[in-house]
């Protein structure tokens, strides 16, 4: 892929423009969302280092698959909806999800 200098619209520089500043909000302001997902997650704050970054990922995988096993199914009848109208992606559809839900649950296996 090269570069077009074409593709630099307007439209195009103000949500790079828009990406851009919500990324620096998020930055500067970044503690306190953190605080959230340490209450969140049950992370203690005397734990350092590696151990902290392993029971948050402990704590945060089990409710993305609880998540993803809830979801799964439905994306998965919608796939078969979207084949039985047609769709070429009505496959793609349902092996991504089951494999989100695949992954996800191999993460959760790792970490815990």
């Amino acid at each position: 892929m090269s570069f077009d200098i074409r593709r630099l619209t307007p439209a195009y520089i103000a949500a790079a423009a828009v990406a851009l500043l919500s990324v620096w909000l998020l930055m500067r302001g970044g503690s306190g969302q953190a605080e959230i997902v340490k209450r969140a997650a049950n992370i203690d704050d005397t734990t350092t280092g590696v151990g902290g970054i392993v029971d948050a990922a402990g704590a945060l995988t089990t409710p993305m698959l609880v998540a993803a096993g809830a979801i799964t199914p439905l994306v998965v009848i919608g796939g078969g909806i979207a084949m039985a109208f047609g769709s070429r992606r009505g496959m793609t559809i349902i092996l991504t999800a089951l494999g989100t839900l695949a992954v996800l649950g191999s993460a959760t296996a790792i970490v815990g």
